[in-house]
């Protein structure tokens, strides 16, 4: 098999950077690669094309540009909105609210505020994988520090009532962040932070065709949090460390490609995706997650009664189709989707689940090539 034979259909792990990131990304480095916190002309070049990258992010989210913080990526951003108001909180009831279906880098620091010995929520959802406000909003009360919601599953795609449960928490009128791990969201979702309702939130550059290691946190001027690292005053003075300049100045070249043609894009990965559906509900015994609610276009949990998910992601490996059971973070933790055990599927169902997650470089007919390969790796099974 040529290596430009290979189906990739894995782009909610990690999507292909896009040529102007490539590009920005060099550019920024033959000409500004200096400390962008220096005194001298190379170092005011890379703090200009800093603040200008902040801006254009800012523009695209709604935000003003010191509301953007660039950090390593979703995961840093999701451990500091959740774990800082926590540390050295003089009120010992405080308390977090969340949900069973967050990706790990939300779970894990949610686990780790518990560990501390204060309360957290963890809000269930229903069987098709959404939260319902109600249960968010009778979970908070006047210790609630954060309620931390995604916009959309990372594993089934499942878009979250986000907007309806930051009206229902501005009701409330609660001193509280509400924070959402956008991540996955992004990659096929105009996002305007303000309008949404929420005060933070977390995103990484490469969903979007940027690089990896860099990330954002999106922090509302009237919310406050402690710095995460301590040392320089980088980053509006809240984050240390020499800044990824390179790293941002791609990251701001993959957006602006993006939004840029996020109809286009979402138009056909859409169409791929509804084809790729199509023919295996034609042909297959299947069961595909979200397919009759508001989930993003890019995303298919698809569930093969009666085959077990690790054999048949070997199987179309071997026959030139990547894709992947569900979160590449927990992919190697062995266990149950914490997601779908929270939908109630039954375990021996769960372990019958694969994602196939298109992007903006999917090519026309790749839906129906990567169907026509399940189906006959399925065959060869038999």
């Amino acid at each position: 098999m040529k290596k430009n034979d290979y189906l990739y259909l894995d782009h909610a792990a990690s999507t292909p950077m896009r040529d102007v990131a490539f590009e920005a990304y060099k550019q920024t480095e033959s000409v500004a690669f200096a400390n962008s916190a220096g005194g001298h002309e190379l170092s005011r070049k890379a703090k200009n094309i800093l603040e200008e990258s902040r801006d254009r992010i800012a523009n695209h989210f709604g935000a003003a540009p010191k509301e953007i913080t660039f950090t390593s990526g979703g995961t840093e951003a999701d451990n500091w909105i959740i774990k800082m108001p926590f540390i050295n909180n003089q009120n010992k009831n405080a308390e977090l609210v969340t949900s069973a279906i967050e990706h790990e880098a939300v779970l894990g620091s949610a686990e780790w505020v518990e560990s501390l010995g204060y309360k957290v929520n963890f809000i269930g959802c229903d069987n098709f994988g959404v939260i319902k406000t109600e249960d968010v909003i009778s979970n908070i009360n006047s210790n609630t520090e954060i309620v931390s919601i995604m916009l959309a599953n990372n594993e089934t795609g499942v878009v979250q009532p986000v907007k309806e449960i930051a009206q229902s928490i501005k009701k409330l009128d609660y001193d509280l962040i509400f924070h959402s791990d956008v991540v996955q969201a992004v990659s096929t979702t105009k996002i305007d932070f303000h309008e949404l309702g929420i005060q933070s939130a977390a995103i990484s550059g490469h969903k979007i065709g940027g690089p990896k290691g860099i990330g954002i946190m999106f922090l509302s001027s009237e919310a406050k949090i402690p710095s995460f690292l301590h040392g320089g005053k980088q980053e509006l003075e809240r984050r240390a460390g020499t800044v990824n300049v390179s790293g941002v100045a791609s990251l701001s070249a993959a957006l602006d490609e993006q939004q840029k043609n996020m109809e286009l894009q979402n138009n056909k990965i859409l169409k791929e995706r509804t084809e790729f559906e199509d023919i295996l509900k034609n042909n297959l015994d299947v069961m595909i997650v979200g397919e009759n609610i508001s989930r993003l276009d890019h995303v298919s949990n698809i569930q093969f009664k009666g085959i077990h998910s690790e054999t048949l992601m070997v199987a179309l490996d071997l026959q030139g189709l990547g894709v992947s059971r569900g979160s590449a973070c927990a992919s190697g933790a062995q266990k149950p989707s914490h997601v779908l055990q929270a939908m109630k599927i039954s375990d021996d169902l769960i372990n019958s689940h694969l994602r196939f997650s298109f992007g903006w470089s999917t090519n026309s007919g790749d839906g129906v090539k990567a169907a026509n390969i399940v189906l006959s790796s399925i065959q060869g099974m038999k």
